[in-house]
């Protein structure tokens, strides 16, 4: 069935592959913790506690949306896919990575001990790392290996389909993000929605021109880590809603850090890179030794 879905109706596909990664999140958590509840306070206090080793058994639920929809759509192969291979993918998104990397500097440098703030016990940094990964993974599995790949099937890999699916997919991203008006305040999360909708694009179109997931699952985990890295190492009162809550508009600056890029990476004259990837989705490129 979701393969027809898939085949028949792309957009209403991409919608319900969004809703449904938020909807296991959110009722997952929810069954997760009436099981915390039946185990008793001491499972409870643990993970209602430390509030990254719950978001990484939240994220799992995402994460396992997504795999099971390339599952059911024989589409696991995206995790196998290579496209230019690793290091020329991470060159695609090198202007994406500078920044994160300048960011994580900052923050790492400045924020956390300008507060004076003692460092967390390394089991908690761990769980830390390990959830930014699984952000990573669970995201970038349904916006990029999901939503963005039936997309550009659907369009096509000329250079108004591949525009379509990256704004198309981008939207989708920003839009999943409304979530948090759950915890944090709006402004905050309707900014947070238009960066991250032009961070959708940029990913996107690494994505398409580079034909490696791994690669924006690399990029994703970077930028969450740079954003969080402050309430991860250190003892603090912050926390991720608090975070969102605080953006202000001085960060739509950052759109036009990523739709510039974005242009650059999908100029015509590169176009042709994204068919060589993407012109049989069905199932990955051979290598001349299996053809």
């Amino acid at each position: 069935m979701l393969k027809r879905i898939r085949a028949s109706h792309p957009f209403l596909y991409c919608i319900l592959a969004a809703v449904l990664f938020l909807l296991a999140m959110t009722v997952g958590l929810e069954l997760f913790l009436l099981v915390l509840v039946l185990l008793g306070p001491a499972a409870m206090g643990l993970f209602t506690q430390e509030m990254f080793l719950l978001q990484c058994v939240n994220e799992q639920f995402g994460l396992g949306a997504g795999v099971f929809l390339l599952w059911r759509t024989g589409r696991l192969w995206v995790y196998r896919q290579r496209g230019r291979g690793f290091l020329d993918g991470l060159l695609l998104g090198m202007v994406p990575f500078v920044l994160l990397c300048q960011s994580l500097s900052f923050n790492l440098g400045v924020a956390g001990p300008a507060q004076g703030a003692p460092l967390r016990p390394l089991w908690q940094i761990a769980v830390f790392f390990l959830c930014m990964f699984l952000i990573s993974m669970a995201e970038e599995t349904v916006f990029r290996g999901v939503i963005g790949q039936t997309l550009l099937e659907h369009f096509g890999p000329s250079r108004a389909g591949v525009w379509k699916a990256c704004l198309l997919s981008g939207l989708l991203f920003g839009a999943g993000h409304l979530i948090n008006l759950r915890a944090s305040e709006p402004m905050g999360v309707l900014i947070q929605c238009c960066v991250t909708a032009s961070l959708g694009m940029l990913y996107a179109a690494v994505y398409f021109r580079g034909g490696n997931l791994w690669v924006l699952i690399f990029l994703h985990t970077l930028q969450d880590t740079a954003a969080a890295i402050d309430i991860g190492l250190y003892q603090t009162t912050d926390s991720i809603s608090e975070i969102i809550s605080s953006y202000d508009p001085r960060m739509l600056t950052g759109v036009l850090l990523y739709l510039i890029p974005t242009a650059f990476l999908l100029r015509k004259g590169r176009i042709p890179e994204v068919a060589a990837f993407w012109a049989r989705p069905e199932r990955p490129a051979r290598s001349p030794e299996q053809a």
